[in-house]
């Protein structure tokens, strides 16, 4: 089963933003010009300025922007805010094509749709919740080391006991929730060999206060994470909004959820 779906904006009940229009605004980019940007994307220089019209007028702040003068006789360019739609459109993008993917792997079983529509409503204290399928389950003395594969594409291991894992009644084919508290997560600026669940992301976000730093995190399969840490432990990293941090944490700092 294919599923697909497209991404579009609305303001006040007014669609101004989709693949096309995000489309336009690359070639804008690319080319510094609206003409060049139409002919690029075969359309008229018409329609490519109403489009632009409509897309400044309802966004808060302009898109797009003329400059004028200059070395190079100026342009169109687009604003802040032009690149910060792109970057969320395409973040946005990328996660629906995960999402879809892992809902297309599911196929037609109703029953486990349902169960995948409740779980994602379900409400905790753990700031980061991903979801995944499991890959495998390796048993133990103790318990159960259970491979994830996220939706994202990255893989995980969680340790459970025996017990929770026939109270939860998890097999090959089933799909959960991974939870972990911003502090269970520990944040590197280079990659640590032989360390459990040691993840590449990009930092998108750095919140501090006088005693701690919270950070958000993008990893490349389109998942969000936060960490929580101390101010002093951050700035030791020397880690900067757009630098790529490394994170980990324990099997068992993991908490899985149906």
């Amino acid at each position: 089963m294919n599923i697909k779906s497209n991404i579009w904006f609305e303001n006040d009940k007014h669609g101004f933003f989709g693949k096309g229009r995000i489309e336009l605004l690359e070639k804008i980019d690319e080319h510094g010009s609206i003409s060049a940007a139409a002919k690029a994307m075969k359309m008229s220089y018409k329609a490519a300025w109403d489009a632009i019209n409509e897309m400044n007028n309802l966004s808060e702040t302009p898109i797009v922007k003329r400059e004028s003068g200059g070395k190079g006789g100026g342009g169109t360019v687009l604003t802040e805010q032009g690149h910060t739609t792109i970057a969320l459109y395409k973040k946005l993008e990328k996660m629906q094509k995960h999402f879809l993917s892992f809902i297309e792997s599911i196929g037609d079983d109703i029953d486990s749709l349902e169960k995948i529509s409740k779980r994602m409503t379900f409400r905790t204290s753990a700031r980061n919740q991903l979801l995944g399928s499991v890959k495998k389950i390796t048993m133990t003395q103790l318990g159960a080391n259970i491979m994830l594969s996220l939706s994202g594409g990255e893989e995980v291991e969680v340790f459970i006991t025996r017990h929770s894992l026939d109270e939860m009644q998890i097999t090959n084919t089933t799909t959960l929730f991974v939870l972990l508290k911003s502090s269970w997560i520990e944040v590197s600026n280079k990659s640590k060999e032989n360390c459990n669940n040691n993840i590449p992301c990009t930092l998108t976000n750095i919140t501090t206060d006088t005693h701690n730093a919270e950070i958000d995190l993008l990893t490349s399969g389109g998942n969000t994470l936060i960490a929580s840490l101390s101010l002093k432990s951050f700035e030791d990293l020397s880690l900067q909004e757009g630098d790529t941090a490394w994170i980990s944490f324990k099997p068992s700092n993991a908490i899985l959820a149906l």
